[in-house]
C-alpha cells in the first residue's frame, strides 16, 4: 500500500494561478511514497464532476489553454443581469400573493405570463412576503457535499449569533456564506446594523440590490463580478465610520481550512487600507465542527472555540431534539472576539465560568487540575492523572499504549499523527525544525501554565482584549 502523507495547500500569489470558471485555482502538493507532485485544481469544487480543471505545476499555462477555459467559463456560469432581476423582483413583490411563483427547476421568480411555460416544472406558488425577504426559506438548499453544500442555521441559533455580535458592539457584518444572518439583520435590525452577503449561490441576485449581495468564492477570495463586486465590498468597509465590523462565515464543512483562512486575511487587509489607525483586525466568527479545531487553530492561532452548539434546520444531526445527535450539535463558533464579551443563553443551560472568564455549556465542568473547562463534544470530560489531561468519559488509560483510548482498541494500532507542516512523524507542527513558529507562546496547543486557583477566583474579572487573526496571544495579566 502506498504511503500517502496527505495533500498540502500552497497559497503563494494565488491571484497569478491559472483560472477555471470559479476563479483562480489552488496549487496543491501531494506526497506519495516519497514522490512529490504539484498540481492546480479548482478552489471551490472537490469533485471533478463539478469542475474538472487539472494542470500539473510544470505545465505551461498557454494562450490556447486560457482560451479553452474562458469558453468553459462562459458556458458554465449563468448569464446574470442584476438590474433586470431586481426589476423583476419589484414587479413580483407588488403582485397579490396568489400570483407569485418561483420555479425551482429553473431557479427563477416568474411573472404571471410565464407560469404556463413552466407548468411541468417544480413550482412554488403563492410566494409570501416573508419568503421574498427571507429567500433562504424559499430556495431549496444546494446539497453537493463537495461543492456548495448548504446547511442553514435554525432561527434560534441565528438570533443567538446576532445577539452576540450586538453585545460585542458590532454594527456592520460581512456574511460570507451565512444568508440566514444576513436576512435576520435586515429584517430585525435595519436601522441598527448593516449587512453585506458574500455568497457562492448566484440565486440570491434575484432578491438583493447590488449593495446587499455580491457573488463570491470564499475559497480563493474571488469576486465573480470582478472589480464591480470588489468595489461593493470595499465601499461597505470604507463606510464603517468607526463602527465595528465583523465577518460571520459558515463555509461547507468539507472545504479546506487553509484557503478560507487566506480569504479572511485578504478581507482584513482590505479593511486596513481604509482604517489604518485601527490596531485591531476585523472581528471573525467562523462556524465549523468542533473536531476541526486543530486545523483552524493551526491556520488562525488566535481563534478560540466557544461552547455554543449551533443548530441547523436541514441537517438531521446538527440540531436539538430526539432526531439530533445525542450530545447536541457538533458545530461550534471559532472567534477572535474575547469569549468574555460573548454571553450565551442561560435558558439553554450555559453559564459563566469565573475562573476561565467565559461562558460554557452545562456539561462542561471546570477541571482544577487542568485549570480549564475542558469538555468539547457535549459530554463531561474526566481527568486522567497519567495523561495529565482531561479525556472523553468513555476512554480508559491503556498501560501498553501509554495513553487514554477506547476500551476495545487494539494495542499497537495507535500511531501518533505526524507534523502538519512537514508531514514527518515524531513531532508536532509547533516543534517542527522547518517551522519558524516554534516559540513557546505561539503554540496553538501549548500547555497552559497552572495558576493558583485561589488567586484566580479572587482576581478581578477584567475583560480580555480582542485577539488578532494571527500571531501570539497576548493576555492581560490579572491584577493582584
Amino acid at each position: 500500500m502506498e504511503n500517502t502523507n496527505g495533500v498540502e495547500v500552497i497559497l503563494d500569489q494565488i491571484e497569478d494561478n491559472p483560472t477555471c470558471p470559479h476563479g483562480p485555482t489552488i496549487l496543491f502538493k501531494r506526497t506519495t511514497g516519497g514522490n512529490e507532485q504539484k498540481f492546480y485544481a479548482c478552489a471551490a469544487c472537490r469533485d471533478r464532476k463539478d469542475c474538472n480543471f487539472f494542470m500539473k505545476f510544470d505545465e505551461e499555462w498557454t494562450t490556447k489553454k486560457k482560451e479553452i477555459w474562458e469558453k468553459r467559463r462562459i458556458a458554465v456560469l449563468p448569464k446574470i443581469d442584476h438590474d433586470q432581476l431586481i426589476s423583476r423582483f419589484m414587479k413580483i413583490s407588488n403582485l397579490p400573493v396568489k400570483d407569485r411563483c418561483y420555479c425551482h427547476t429553473c431557479n427563477f421568480l416568474l411573472l404571471p405570463d410565464q407560469h404556463n411555460s413552466h407548468g411541468h416544472h417544480d413550482l412554488e406558488r403563492s410566494v409570501t412576503n416573508h419568503q421574498l425577504f427571507h429567500p433562504s426559506e424559499l430556495l431549496k438548499p444546494l446539497e453537493s457535499a463537495k461543492k456548495e453544500a448548504q446547511y442553514l442555521f435554525s432561527k434560534n441559533s441565528t438570533k443567538v449569533i446576532v445577539d452576540m455580535l450586538r453585545y460585542a458592539g458590532v454594527s456592520k457584518v460581512l456574511c460570507v456564506g451565512a444568508p440566514r444572518i444576513h436576512e435576520f439583520i435586515r429584517s430585525e435590525y435595519p436601522s441598527k446594523m448593516q449587512s453585506l452577503l458574500l455568497d457562492f449561490d448566484h440565486r440570491y441576485h434575484q432578491f438583493y440590490q447590488k449593495e446587499e449581495f455580491v457573488w463570491f468564492n470564499a475559497f480563493n477570495c474571488h469576486w465573480f463580478d470582478g472589480e464591480a463586486g470588489e468595489a461593493v465590498t470595499r465601499q461597505f468597509m470604507q463606510q464603517a465610520d468607526g463602527k465595528e465590523i465583523a465577518i460571520v462565515t459558515d463555509p461547507p464543512f468539507g472545504g479546506r481550512v487553509e484557503p478560507l483562512s487566506y480569504t479572511f486575511q485578504r478581507l482584513d487587509e482590505m479593511h486596513k487600507t481604509f482604517h489604518q489607525s485601527r490596531s485591531c483586525p476585523l472581528m471573525l466568527m467562523w462556524i465549523f465542527p468542533y473536531f476541526m479545531e486543530p486545523m483552524i487553530v493551526n491556520n488562525c492561532p488566535t481563534l478560540v472555540m466557544l461552547d455554543y452548539k449551533v443548530d441547523y434546520d436541514n441537517h438531521p444531526l446538527f440540531q436539538q431534539g430526539h432526531k439530533g445527535r445525542k450530545y447536541g450539535s457538533p458545530v461550534r463558533i471559532f472567534t477572535n472576539i474575547s469569549p468574555s464579551k460573548l454571553p450565551l443563553p442561560k435558558e439553554e443551560g450555559y453559564y459563566f465560568c469565573d475562573i476561565c472568564e467565559r461562558w460554557v455549556s452545562s456539561e462542561n465542568k471546570h477541571c482544577y487540575k487542568c485549570n480549564s473547562c475542558t469538555s468539547k463534544d457535549g459530554r463531561t470530560y474526566v481527568h486522567c492523572d497519567r495523561c495529565s489531561r482531561c479525556v472523553k468519559p468513555t476512554w480508559e488509560h491503556c498501560k501498553n499504549c501509554e495513553r487514554c483510548c477506547l476500551p476495545d482498541h487494539k494495542c499497537g494500532d495507535f500511531k501518533p499523527s505526524g507534523c502538519f507542516a512537514c508531514h514527518q512523524p515524531g513531532h508536532k507542527k509547533n516543534d517542527c525544525p522547518l517551522s519558524s513558529t516554534t516559540e513557546a507562546d505561539s503554540s496553538a496547543n501549548r500547555i497552559r501554565k497552572k495558576k493558583n486557583t485561589t488567586k484566580v477566583i479572587m482576581a478581578s474579572q477584567k475583560r480580555k482584549t480582542t485577539l488578532s487573526f494571527s500571531g501570539p496571544v497576548n493576555k492581560k495579566k490579572k491584577s493582584k
